[in-house]
Formats: C-alpha cells, structure tokens, sequence
C-alpha cells in the first residue's frame, strides 16, 4: 500500500496534468491501485442542500437523470451535515464517506468502497485524497461547467444564474470568525444578495434585497452588490460604499425602483464596527444564551433620493455572539400573511441551532422556512450567519 504522502503527491501531480472535467477517472484509478478500492464516487451538493447528486462526467444538462441520495436521513448525507469522517458496512464490503470542502464551504462527500473493515491507515488516507478533490473542485469550476451541471437539479432560472455567479464563497472560516450565507428559492432566486470580505484588519458583510422579483430584481441587486465591491474595493468605507450605490440607482432608473440593505464593518481585533442600514430588517444577535435584534435605525431604501442621507451606528460582536443578517423573506414566509414565520419562531431556531456551525445553521433554518411555506416561497429568502470565536485572540 502506498504510503499517505505519496499517494496525496501522486495524485496532485495527475490531477494537475488531466483535464479539469477528469477528476473521478483519475482519482478512481489511484485508489484503486493505492488501496485496492472497489469502487470510488464524488457525490456534490444541488443548490438547495436537498440531495448530493452522484458526478458524472456524461450529465449534458440540468434535465439530464442523475443518481442522488438525500442529504437528512442517509449516512453520506450524516457526512456531509456533520463535516466528519463517517464509516459504515454494505454487507460484504464497507463504505468510507469523506467531506469535501475548502475551509468551510461545502461541496459535498467522496465516498469509498473496499472489501475489509477499514483500519487506521485507510482512516487516515481518504480525508487527505477528499482536500485533494476538495481543492481541484473549487479551481475547476472556473474551467468547466460540469460540476454545475451536477449540481442542478433543475435548471436554474436567468435571474439566479446572475445572483449565483455574483455570490461569494458560501463559507469561510477563520481563527477569529466563521461565516456561512444561504439563498433560497436556490433555482429561481432574484432580487437577495449577500457579500463580504476580510483583510487584515476587518471584516465587511451586507445583505442586500432588491425591490420586485425576476430578473430585474436580479440586475438590481447585481448594481448595487457591483457599485458597493467597487467602492470598497477603492478604500472607501461603509458610509460611502451605500451612498455611492443610491446614487447609481437613482442615475439609472429615476427612483422609480429600490433595494434596501444591510452593512456592517467589524475590526478583527476588538469586535467593535459600524453599520448602516438603509430600509433593511433588522440583524440578530444572540449573547450568552439570548438571542435579540440589533436596534439600527433605517435610513431610506436605495434608488429613491440621490440626496439622501446615510447613517453609521455603532456595532460590537463578543467572544461567543453569532449574528445573523437576512432579508425580509425569512420573517415574512408563510401559507398566509397570519401565518407568517415570525420573529418568535426565529427566534426559537435561532436559540436551539445556537451550538450548530454557521453553514449547517443557515442551511437548517432556510429549509424550515421552506417547509413553513411548503416548498414554495413568494419572497426570496436570504441568510447571512456570523459567529464571533471565543479563542485567546479575541476577547
């Protein structure tokens, strides 16, 4: 048996010299010299975080038939929900299902099947072989549409093509924070958005809820997400960066449309920031086993007034707080306008998820506001799930 360095070695230096579409073949193939595996699958996430839909190089389109296994009540689906190594028994072989992610964005499960109860020495092989994959999934996918393909279910409306492709990474972890956002309707969503960036010194996180539904609601969060990166990106602070896009919006369409949103800068260092809300929900936070909103006054939605006014509020995270930012759908879902989720129900979710990492948190939550609904939103739904860390650092 190849030793774990070697293989891991091997392996990148195939996958790096094989076509981006030809991950499987040549992963297959090294297990299955390597350890003797029996049979090698990559298994990606849809949109939704309903299914992980088995990869085939073959699928052509969104409509083509897929092999899917749910993502509650499965062992590959206890895997990728729980990010941890899971093991289990198909009768005369056994099965060893491994997360694929890059920090804390999930892609999905590489599982792999072998002949004998696994032991440590394959324990300690295939997570290393699944970062591989994890790795050349997340660069791949600017070279080829396969992996998309998979992904979908369905295929995607025009509005949500732009709304995903304009979407950072869904996750990130870092020593002093750890974020996770969510959309949904993920085939068909419009007019949500959420953003962020980190430095350094701080991190930068809105969410953004464009009037109307379709793609122009679409093209209208797309404006504003554009004209506030182009703002930070000059040096400009959150102030600016909201100010800057009203007044794209009022050149371009006269006020006669608008977009509401959320921005907060935090300062690594002390958890201390700003934030400016101009016609958005209120955020959450939840402290030492409370959770309660943050009390931003609203400024004027985006679009209507190229004078109007925007304000900074003062903001701090603790050791600990997990904030969370959405967009009106959240709240609003519901059979019935007297049925509506609700702050309290939130709220409650928002107190019994507390102890659950922000992207199986915000993947949770969107799907009971689904089931709430059931499974069909009139409103884009938008989560954005920050958790402040408790380490030596930071605090």
């Amino acid at each position: 048996m190849a030793e774990p360095p070697d293989l891991v070695d091997d392996l990148q230096v195939a996958l790096d010299a094989a076509p981006p579409y030809a991950v499987m073949p040549v992963v297959e193939a090294a297990l299955r010299e390597a350890i003797g595996a029996l049979g090698v699958t990559l298994l990606l996430a849809d949109y939704a975080e309903v299914a992980l839909q088995v990869f085939d190089n073959e699928r052509r389109s969104a409509t083509s038939t897929s092999r899917s296994v749910h993502v509650e009540g499965t062992e590959v689906g206890r895997c990728y929900r729980s990010q941890e190594l899971t093991v289990e028994p198909l009768g005369s072989t056994w099965r060893i299902n491994a997360p694929v992610s890059v920090r804390c964005e999930r892609f999905g499960v590489l599982t792999v099947e072998v002949a004998e109860e696994p032991g440590d020495d394959l324990l300690a092989i295939v997570p290393q072989v699944a970062v591989v994959v994890s790795y050349v999934v997340a660069s791949a996918r600017r070279y080829t549409d396969v992996f998309e393909r998979v992904r979908r279910r369905r295929r995607l409306s025009l509005a949500a093509e732009l709304q995903w492709e304009l979407l950072p990474v869904l996750g990130y972890d870092a020593e002093t924070f750890t974020l996770a956002g969510a959309l949904e309707p993920a085939y068909e969503v419009g007019g949500d958005n959420f953003d962020y960036a980190v430095d350094g010194e701080r991190l930068t996180v809105s969410v953004t809820d464009a009037m109307g539904h379709g793609l122009e609601a679409a093209l209208l969060s797309t404006l504003v997400v554009a004209a506030m990166r182009n703002c930070r990106r000059a040096g400009e602070g959150i102030v600016e960066q909201v100010t800057v896009a009203n007044q794209v919006l009022c050149e371009q369409f006269g006020g006669d449309t608008f977009a509401t949103v959320v921005i907060m800068n935090i300062a690594l260092d002390t958890g201390r920031g700003h934030a400016v809300n101009a016609g958005h929900p209120q955020p959450w936070r939840h402290r030492r086993g409370s959770a309660e909103r943050l009390a931003l006054a609203p400024d004027l939605p985006l679009g209507l007034f190229p004078d109007s006014r925007y304000h900074a509020h003062p903001i701090e995270v603790d050791p600990g707080d997990r904030l969370v930012l959405l967009s009106d759908g959240v709240l609003e879902a519901g059979p019935s306008a007297d049925e509506s989720f609700g702050a309290g129900r939130f709220s409650t979710h928002l107190d019994a998820d507390r102890a659950v990492p922000p992207r199986e948190f915000v993947r949770r939550l969107i799907r009971r506001v689904v089931d709430h609904r059931d499974d069909s939103l009139r409103d884009d739904a938008t989560l954005l799930c920050v958790d402040w860390s408790e380490g030596p650092d930071n605090g």
